[in-house]
């Protein structure tokens, strides 16, 4: 019985060993593809939602309007009201970078507490800005405030939409910690060991930090109507997608980078619950099942069975082995980020000292899947939502501590 669940075990190992080999495939694949794609630079408008402001905020700003490309452009940034009529912080900061650049302007998006609006405040701002594109503009592209892109993060967006089977592109976020905190570090292997599972396969999903889709199919799928009561944006564009029978193509070069400093255990729950209880009540059950399939297993494994054998040095070898080929692997997932990005100060390091906590990182997962089951309730910007279905979404009120 014992060797049967240690089997099982290695199975489990393989198939990430698989995944990864396949992510390795993939992007030296697409990177020889990407150098033959014929020019492509319709007129494009850059989404960027904002809330709140800070340094970094600013920096990743001035980033996102040094675009390199070669056609027409525009950023358009959206912040809304506090309350009543005073605008975030953010408002009049980007008032004042988009007067110095000719390509950005500014909308106001509408409070949805106040408005008793049932989506999140991220779709109201982004359907404010929608609403108000010029009929010329043929793509859209969607940027976090808090991700810092590079000069040619557009073109390598909107390069692979030219292909009729590509419903939209996406990129992906990699988590650079400035510290050494425990919580800080779990957090960002938590985000980073997702650049494995990207590639052009059929179950791809759209992340609404980095991604790009072009108009005539965002209306032809309706994704406006389908945000009316959304709680996160990226999740109905992914059913769009297939809906429309196409894929999610990840773009391997279009890596946005987030800063990351002091985080508390409970700021990092917050956002990996909030996460995946989305992912799950939104009914994109096959990511959420595959942790529980990849994950809880190992983990079940190596602390029950570790327990048990601790003094049989035979058995315990082996189970040490499992989350040791873990840690291997997601230190290997380095060599999937771009070149570029592998050159930076501080990824190297980071990166190896976040691998070492891989197995911690899983079973946060794991927690995560877990509580998704019996939770529907989220706070998110400090505003509480309710996620009935996946296709409901109940605006609580603002959030007191």
């Amino acid at each position: 019985m014992i060797p049967t669940l240690i089997v099982i075990a290695y199975i489990l190992v393989f198939l990430e060993f698989l995944i990864l080999t396949g992510a390795f495939r993939f992007g030296r694949r697409e990177r020889k593809r990407s150098a033959r794609r014929a020019d492509y630079a319709p007129r494009a408008a850059i989404l960027s939602p904002h809330y709140g402001w800070d340094d970094q905020t600013e920096r990743n700003a001035r980033f996102l309007l040094a675009q390199d490309y070669p056609g027409d452009w525009e950023v358009v940034f959206i912040t809304h009201k506090r309350d009543g009529e005073t605008p975030d912080p953010s408002y009049e900061p980007l008032r004042a970078l988009a007067a110095e650049h000719g390509r950005a302007r500014v909308l106001l998006a509408s409070n949805i507490v106040d408005n008793k609006l049932d989506r999140s405040q991220k779709v109201e701002n982004l359907l404010t800005a929608v609403h108000a594109l010029d009929p010329e503009v043929e793509v859209l592209a969607f940027v976090d405030a808090d991700s810092r892109v590079r000069p040619d993060w557009l073109v390598n967006l909107v390069q692979p939409l030219q292909e009729d089977r590509v419903g939209a592109t996406v990129g992906a976020r990699y988590y650079v910690p400035h510290t050494r905190n425990l919580a800080t570090l779990v957090e960002s292997v938590w985000i980073n060991i997702q650049l494995l599972w990207q590639g052009d396969h059929p179950r791809g999903m759209v992340w609404g930090g980095s991604n790009a889709m072009r108009r005539e199919l965002f209306e032809r799928a309706d994704v406006a109507g389908r945000w009316e009561n959304a709680p996160f944006e990226d999740h109905h564009l992914t059913n769009a997608v297939r809906d429309l029978g196409r894929i999610v193509h990840f773009a391997p070069e279009v890596i946005v980078v987030t800063e990351m400093f002091e985080r508390s255990w409970a700021q990092v729950l917050e956002f990996t619950n909030r996460q995946i209880i989305v992912t799950y009540r939104m009914g994109l059950k096959t990511p959420w099942a595959l942790i529980l399939l990849m994950y809880l297993p190992k983990a079940l494994i190596v602390m029950g069975l570790g327990a048990v054998y601790w003094n049989y040095p035979p058995y315990l070898l082996a189970i040490a082995g499992i989350p040791l080929i873990d840690v291997t692997m997601c230190f290997a997932s380095f060599w999937l980020l771009p070149r570029w990005l592998r050159r930076e100060p501080k990824v190297l390091g980071s990166h190896i000292l976040a691998s070492l906590l891989c197995p911690l990182s899983m079973l946060v997962a794991i927690i995560n899947a877990l509580n998704a089951l019996f939770r529907s309730e989220i706070v998110w910007g400090g505003v509480r939502y309710v996620i009935p279905s996946a296709t409901e979404c109940r605006v609580v009120g603002r959030e007191t501590k």
